[in-house]
């Protein structure tokens, strides 16, 4: 089993990583929320209220000499301008599109995992997460909704991010993911932070879901993950079968585990701890 399971141990030597906690591993029954995934209110905001094309755009050109460059294997007839306005139109569209999402799967497990990792910055006066049992906690404060700020914040953060988008375009192409790396990369940013973050997809991957896997069990023939999922609250997590997911080692294929039925493949970011530091900062300056 993983470390990450028994022990609560995060290196300060890490520039992102949290800082070093002593106690137990992520365990979903405590560090979960003590509500579901919930969806939007009737009039969801629009993008341009947190960042406009232009801001997205700015971002991409700066961004283009480093990991974009790399990404985009097309030629660039007429220089980068044209490509890089695309892809920030294309952002902004999804954005749109997704703001009005049915539920804040992602921003729920983001949330969860900084709560997690330092638990000093969690906004309402509780025991544990778990025991936050609503989205606009703390109710008896009508003017304030401080924990639904910070799921929706690092939730819509995402569909702004050029990495977040880039590094998902594996899902289009399933066969391209690597999950010899997956694997590696899973099970060693588990051990070092404790979670690790997951998109889970089929064919529509803008139906895909988004869970938190926070430990592992290795077997002569394949690794099983287990998942905290923030369709279900802390006290269905404590009182049901783990929810897992896993990879086939000897074929290096995915196993779906509790989502079989729905979801065929998955893809972790390694770069979504970098994305989600500059929500947290922003979260912080809230606060």
């Amino acid at each position: 089993m993983s470390v990450a399971a028994r022990e609560r141990w995060l290196p300060a030597s890490k520039s992102n990583s949290a800082p070093a906690i002593d106690g137990a591993g992520f365990d979903p029954a405590v560090d979960g929320f003590g509500f579901d995934n919930y969806s939007t209110p009737p009039v969801p905001p629009k993008p341009a209220e947190f960042v406009s094309e232009g801001d997205v755009l700015r971002y991409l050109t700066a961004y283009w000499d480093t990991a974009l460059r790399a990404q985009l294997t097309l030629p660039l007839n007429g220089g980068p301008e044209p490509r890089i306005r695309g892809i920030a139109e294309q952002l902004c569209a999804n954005a749109d599109r997704l703001f009005g999402t049915k539920g804040y799967c992602y921003g729920m497990a983001a949330t969860a995992q900084w709560y997690f990792e330092e638990p000093a910055v969690v906004p309402v006066d509780r025991d544990s997460t778990s025991e936050i049992v609503h989205v606009d906690d703390p109710l008896e404060d009508g003017s304030a909704t401080p924990v639904r700020d910070d799921i929706e914040l690092f939730h819509r953060a995402q569909f702004l991010n050029a990495d977040s988008w880039l590094r998902r375009w594996p899902l289009l192409r399933p066969e391209r993911i690597d999950y010899r790396s997956q694997e590696r990369e899973l099970r060693a940013t588990i051990d070092e932070f404790g979670s690790a973050g997951v998109t889970i997809s089929g064919d529509n991957v803008l139906k895909g879901h988004y869970v938190l896997l926070y430990d592992y069990e290795a077997t002569d023939t394949g690794v099983t993950f287990t998942a905290y999922d923030p369709n279900d609250d802390a006290d269905e997590h404590a009182a049901e079968e783990s929810r897992t997911i896993g990879i086939d080692t000897t074929s290096y294929e995915p196993l779906m585990g509790s989502y079989d039925e729905e979801y065929d493949r998955f893809l972790f970011n390694p770069e979504d701890r970098a994305i989600r530091a500059r929500a947290r900062s922003k979260a912080r300056r809230t606060r």
